[in-house]
Formats: C-alpha cells, structure tokens, sequence
C-alpha cells in the first residue's frame, strides 16, 4: 500500500484507472436525510455520520450546531485541504499541514426579506491557504491552485448548479 500525506494512493489510482475504462465509475449519487428537531435545529444523516445544523440564538436559534452557512463555509475549506493533499500525493510533494482559513460575508436581510436588493447567501467568500511543505512557494501556489480549481464544492458554488425542490407525494388513505 502507498500512502503520501495519508491518501492511499494505490485506492485512488485504481479507482482513476477504473473511470478511465469507464466513465461509469466515476459517476455516484450523494444523499442523506434531514430531520427538522424544532425551531432552527435539524440533523442530518450522510453515511453513518449524523450532522447538526442550528442557528445563533441572536436570530432564533438554540445554537446546537453550526449554521447551515457555516457547514457550507466548512464543506468548502474541507474540500480545497482535499483537493491540495491529493494533488500534492499526485506530484509526490510531501506535506506537513495545511490550514485554511475561510469567511464568508452573508447579509440576513436577504433571509428574512427585508431587502429586496440582499441575496440570502453569501456576497464574498475568502479562502486563505497555509502549507507547511517539502516544496518551494512557486509549487505550493501551483499546489493551491490546482487543489481549488478541481474542487468539487468550489465548482458547485461558482458553477451555480441548479436546486431541484419538490413536495413528497405521500399514500395517504382517507379513514
């Protein structure tokens, strides 16, 4: 098994030979289930992992967890560290840490449709990337770059993917 910066890179590159054969294999259906617990707080199901979501008690919340934004801000930074690690294993670049910083601006009147010029999400998001790493500035710039540019949560906030929202239709029977 080969291991660089804790990617098992003898998993990845079967799995990129495997969607090279077939395109097929690289294609897969996220999910999970929310259960809404009262007010701003829900849970969600993803896997076997179960994740809050609530908001500040400053807007109604009972704060037992992050906001939804900020889980969004958190998806964000995870998946850029992802993209980095994984493009510095590909280029056999050894890395000690990295750690990122991320904010967003979010003006809540677009929420609570005070405005009709505020948009409820975020404004501006800023990402700042700080690598510890066997390599000179120039590769881990290029490192940074790649790893945001190949980002999958990057690609899914900037390419604007369309949100699909029905009502269940339930079998009800009338007693």
């Amino acid at each position: 098994m080969m291991m660089r910066n804790g990617v098992d890179m003898a998993k990845v590159n079967a799995r990129v030979e495997a969607m090279k054969k077939d395109p097929g294999e690289g294609k897969r259906t996220l999910s999970g289930i929310t259960s809404w617990n009262g007010g701003a707080h829900s849970t969600t199901i993803v896997r076997n992992f179960a994740i809050p979501a609530d908001e500040p008690g400053a807007i109604g919340g009972t704060n037992r967890g992050p906001s939804p934004m900020e889980l969004v801000l958190t998806a964000l930074s995870a998946c850029i560290a992802i993209s980095i690690a994984y493009s510095a294993a590909e280029d056999e670049v050894e890395i000690n840490s990295i750690e990122i910083d991320v904010e967003g601006d979010l003006d809540l009147r677009g929420l609570f449709e005070i405005s009709g010029d505020a948009r409820p999400g975020f404004e501006e998001v800023r990402v700042t990337v700080r690598m510890d790493a066997d390599a000179p500035r120039e590769k881990l710039e290029e490192l940074v770059n790649h790893g945001y540019r190949r980002s999958p949560v990057v690609d899914s906030l900037e390419g604007r993917v369309p949100v699909r929202v029905c009502l269940a239709q339930e079998d009800t029977e009338a007693v």
